[in-house]
């Protein structure tokens, strides 16, 4: 790739990340992290019907105390709630309120299923094109270090 490519690249990005920014309004406190584990957990419950929060931290590949924190988040905004397994009591599940549920329909089954259908003419090898280029351009990013930014994060 010459660099007019990577400049074109990366000016897409930004685009990207614009169109990202500009989603439907969440609901007042959310952010959009609550709503990817609102969705990790609508999935795995839709898979085998239940979820702890080791199962969303290793679904979203973040650490179980960043998890927790968003948990007792959605937890506190009504979205989930927590209840012991019946087959091992020691074991905590999550389970999405009506309130969660309606909130992973609005933004996330119903948005996507409206914006898949919009974009109808994309096929799927332009799907996993584009999931591997940008995949390799954070892989190969300057002074990137095993999942890390150059501010270490």
């Amino acid at each position: 790739m010459d660099q007019k490519n990577l400049k074109r690249l990366l000016d897409v990005c930004y685009v990207a990340k614009r169109v990202v920014e500009t989603l439907p309004e969440l609901p007042k406190g959310m952010k959009p992290r609550h709503i990817h584990v609102l969705e990790a957990i609508y999935e795995m419950q839709q898979a085998r019907k239940k979820c702890r929060v080791s199962d969303v931290s290793a679904s979203l590949n973040i650490t179980t105390p960043s998890v927790t924190k968003l948990i007792q988040e959605l937890e506190s905004f009504g979205m989930l709630e927590k209840q012991s397994d019946k087959e091992d009591r020691r074991t905590v599940l999550l389970i999405l309120t009506a309130k969660g549920m309606e909130c992973v329909k609005r933004y996330v089954t119903d948005l996507h299923s409206e914006w898949a259908e919009a974009m109808g003419d994309v096929g799927e090898k332009q799907v996993e094109e584009t999931i591997y280029l940008i995949g390799h351009l954070r892989d190969t990013m300057p002074g990137r270090k095993e999942g890390k930014n150059r501010n270490g994060r």
